[in-house]
């Protein structure tokens, strides 16, 4: 091993791995990284301290964390590294196997420590081994408290929009879900907590604030905040400055009508919302623990689609479910196909520790879940193109988040010779949907974080072409 020489300051570099949550996570740490006086440089460069993000909501998240630990400990046996510390949901629902699988970590630290990341910073990078010693990972955990205050990010996004979180944890105990065990209970933020926040945001150059949690539509549910999302929805539609409000994250069982009445009535709130169904089959719902049958399902829709216009709908499907019969899973697609999400992601059932779902006889075999997974996604490709098809020849709004270069412009075999910006209209969630790619008449120039009037000319499979009035 190629011994890695210390240096001061400390140079810290950091991999954000996982969902919208995680990475509000990885911004509150490197914020207090900032503080703390440490040099953050970019992974692959020479480094004291990298510390790994990680996500274990699934096996392929698990896989993708697997394989960036790895990444890291060839780095430290070469010398480019010293230390590595392997944080997230990964380290707080699997401390004792982490240091089992790689002895080469050097600490394992829970959700809970997430703050004391500075001080943790500073004993592993003292920490030191002799030859032939074991070495003994530090590890750092603790029960779940409030939920803690994510002010003073080192923002990872686009300048002009953010995740904004309002509530941590889950109380829905879904039988196939370990984010009540890695997160822990339900807990809301505060309204002056978010509000103060959101201020901070607005004062950054934020735009578009995403609300983001477990489970949005529970908010303030656990605090006495009788108004809950509906109420907090409407204070931040009063925020000077801010343009767009985005609710992501709702769950079905507690999207409540006063709820979508303030999505209708907030000017600032776009007609689009994130609500997870997994399923449709009424006994493949109840095996779930979802608290909501097919026909309750359907009445929601309608009752959002009836009170929002122009509503676009995100929603998220499990196949492969133990027991879940080929009938079944063909009831999921035709109900798919007969509601036409604007987008929709999909996974395969992964059996996850101390979940009841595990304990199901009959689990699907993987080839069966990796097929069904196919059908859906080739269902909802066909339906989403269809949908940007329709666009063309309509008028967005679209919130201007960049500019492409020359060469990403040939890559997306858009005309180099014209100027292009990328952006997004109401109906596009950040990071997960569809993009617009814009070109102005004249190569006139166009500030991101502005948001323009286009009018759509072309559809690109998901993504759709439209100039700038103006």
């Amino acid at each position: 091993m190629s011994p890695y020489k210390q240096s001061l300051p400390l140079r810290v570099s950091f991999i954000s791995l996982g969902c919208a949550k995680n990475l509000v996570d990885s911004e509150k740490m490197l914020g207090l990284l900032a503080q703390y006086g440490f040099l953050l440089v970019d992974t692959g460069e020479a480094a004291d301290v990298t510390i790994i993000n990680t996500c274990g909501f699934i096996s392929d998240a698990r896989r993708e964390a697997f394989e960036n630990i790895e990444e890291m400990i060839e780095a430290k046996h070469q010398g480019v590294i010293g230390k590595i510390i392997v944080v997230g949901c990964l380290a707080q629902f699997w401390q004792q196997k982490l240091t089992q699988r790689f002895p080469d970590i050097d600490a394992v630290v829970g959700l809970s420590e997430r703050d004391k990341i500075g001080d943790i910073v500073r004993q592993v990078a003292n920490l030191s081994w002799q030859p032939g010693q074991a070495p003994q990972p530090l590890i750092r955990g603790g029960d779940f408290r409030e939920i803690p205050g994510d002010q003073a990010r080192l923002r990872l996004t686009e300048p002009c929009w953010s995740y904004l979180r309002i509530s941590e944890g889950c109380d829905r105990n879904c039988t196939f879900c370990t984010i009540p065990k890695i997160r822990g209970p339900f807990r809301s933020k505060r309204p002056e907590d978010i509000i103060r926040e959101a201020r901070e945001l607005i004062r950054d150059g934020v735009v578009e604030l995403n609300l983001i949690g477990q489970e949005t539509s529970s908010y303030g549910s656990d605090i006495g905040f009788q108004a809950g999302l509906a109420g907090i929805l409407r204070e931040l539609n009063a925020l000077d400055g801010l343009r767009w409000i985005r609710v992501l994250y709702a769950h079905p069982a507690t999207l409540a009508e006063a709820q979508v009445i303030a999505m209708a009535q907030c000017q600032k709130v776009v007609p689009y919302i994130d609500i997870p169904l997994q399923h449709i089959n009424d006994r493949i719902l109840k095996r779930m623990n979802r608290q909501i049958n097919r026909r309750q399902t359907e009445q929601l829709l309608k009752k959002i689609r009836q009170t929002i216009d122009n509503l676009a709908i995100r929603t998220t499907m499990l196949v492969g479910f133990p027991s879940e019969t080929e009938q079944e899973f063909e009831e999921l697609l035709d109900f798919v196909r007969e509601y036409r999400f604007d987008a929709l992601g999909a996974f395969m059932y992964s059996a996850e520790e101390l979940t009841a779902a595990e304990r199901i006889e009959n689990q699907i075999a993987e080839s069966v879940k990796k097929e069904r997974l196919d059908r859906l996604m080739i269902l909802q490709q066909q339906i989403a193109f269809e949908l940007a098809d329709t666009s063309v020849g309509q008028t967005y709004d679209c919130l201007i988040t960049g500019e492409l270069h020359e060469h990403e412009a040939e890559s997306l075999e858009l005309n180099p010779e014209k100027k292009w910006y990328v952006g997004r209209h109401p109906g596009q969630a950040p990071e997960m949907d569809s993009l617009c790619y814009l070109t102005p008449h004249k190569k006139k120039a166009i500030e991101p974080g502005v948001i323009v009037p286009t009018r759509i000319v072309e559809s690109r499979d998901y993504d759709l072409i439209g100039i700038p009035h103006g």
